[in-house]
């Protein structure tokens, strides 16, 4: 494909670089004539007719002088030179195809000395390359087509020369195309309102009819509806009623586990007031037990306490046991040899009726009103806290 560079600086020729799909750092369309206002533009690559796209570009939104940069090729295809580039249009969710290049990458550059963009054709494509521009030439373009049209029997023509630079889907073969097209959807449609025109006249002469049609389908519907609804009511309320069962057979359990706790409860409590009884029993047993004791004690005390207590006071205030009197407290020389003559009759007196006294008081275990230091026939201390000498 020949095509021209376009650079602020000179054009000059370079026959020693390979125009190659590589070779392209940007691309873009220039007055594309569509129609709509809100539309998106994208393109794709195929190595042929026939093969899918090997590249996807990113979509643009309401551009009708497009350009993208920084293609993102697959390694495996940066070689080619021939190749079809297809433009697509999508607006309102439909996505159709627009325009479809075939784009052949060959040596030849030619200067191209048209600098205003609003001066070039419509749909037009142009390559930027090694820095510069690069468009179809329409003047070779035109002489090719000629060629092709004056040569159409010869049979032997170079393939190169024979190839239509750019091809675009707008051709006056795609026109006729179109035109049947639209002309096959126009009587389509016409066909479509006389159906719709026979239609509603058969609706208008029979709405009695279709109303009572439509009325019984209706009611079908409806009893459909409530046949469904008592179906899933039926068996919303058979599980609730499963449910209900299954609580109440847990209630029962419960309940019945509880009567039984009751019960055991209950005997616990006649087993506890039971021994309450009998421990209110023991208690007054005890009680006239320790009344019958201390009754008896007393009897006992008063039956031996002047064998208990032997010391006689006559009305000299003299102190006396077993009939030997004994000396007065404040005395303090009544141990002395002068002053006393029977020492060792009152010593043993008084050792035997301590004696007697100790036993009698721990038998009946009642505390000594005096106590008594006792260590066999050692001296004999008794206190007597009323006095005010102790010894």
């Amino acid at each position: 494909m020949s095509f021209t560079g376009i650079k602020k600086s000179p054009l000059v020729s370079l026959p020693f670089l390979k125009k190659r799909l590589r070779s392209i750092t940007a691309l873009g369309l220039r007055n594309l004539t569509v129609k709509e206002f809100n539309f998106t533009v994208h393109f794709t690559l195929h190595r042929n007719e026939k093969t899918v796209a090997f590249y996807t570009s990113e979509s643009v939104e309401n551009q009708r002088s497009p350009e993208w940069s920084y293609l993102k090729l697959p390694t495996s295809i940066q070689c080619l030179q021939d190749f079809v580039m297809r433009i697509w249009i999508t607006s309102s969710e439909n996505c159709r195809l627009f325009l479809e290049y075939d784009v052949h990458l060959d040596d030849s550059l030619i200067p191209d000395e048209q600098k205003d963009d609003s001066q070039r054709s419509n749909n037009s494509l142009w390559l930027e390359m090694f820095g510069y521009q690069f468009t179809h030439n329409e003047s070779l373009l035109d002489n090719q087509t000629d060629v092709q049209l004056n040569e159409t029997g010869s049979t032997i023509i170079d393939k190169k020369s024979k190839r239509i630079n750019l091809v675009k889907s707008y051709n006056k073969l795609s026109i006729l195309r179109m035109i049947n097209v639209i002309d096959a959807i126009r009587a389509e449609n016409r066909s479509s309102a006389q159906c719709l025109e026979r239609l509603q006249t058969f609706v208008d002469a029979h709405e009695d009819y279709l109303s009572k049609i439509k009325e019984r389908e209706s009611r079908h519907l409806r009893v459909e509806n409530l046949r469904q609804y008592l179906q899933s009511q039926t068996l919303l309320y058979e599980q609730r009623f499963n449910a209900n069962q299954q609580k109440q057979k847990i209630i029962q359990e419960r309940k019945n586990q509880l009567e039984q706790n009751l019960l055991q409860l209950l005997r616990k409590q006649e087993e506890l007031n039971s021994y309450i009884n009998h421990l209110n029993q023991s208690k007054c047993l005890l009680h006239d037990l320790i009344q019958l004791i201390t009754y008896r004690q007393k009897d006992i005390i008063n039956e031996i306490y002047r064998y208990v207590y032997p010391i006689v006071n006559d009305k000299n205030d003299e102190y006396s046991i077993g009939n030997i009197k004994l000396p007065h407290a404040e005395d303090k020389i009544y141990q002395t040899s002068f002053t006393r003559e029977r020492e060792n009759e009152i010593e043993a007196a008084v050792g035997y009726c301590a004696h007697f006294v100790f036993i009698i008081s721990q038998f009946i275990q009642l505390p000594l009103r005096f106590p008594i230091e006792f260590y066999g026939t050692s001296p004999i201390k008794i206190y007597d806290n009323a006095l005010q000498s102790s010894e």
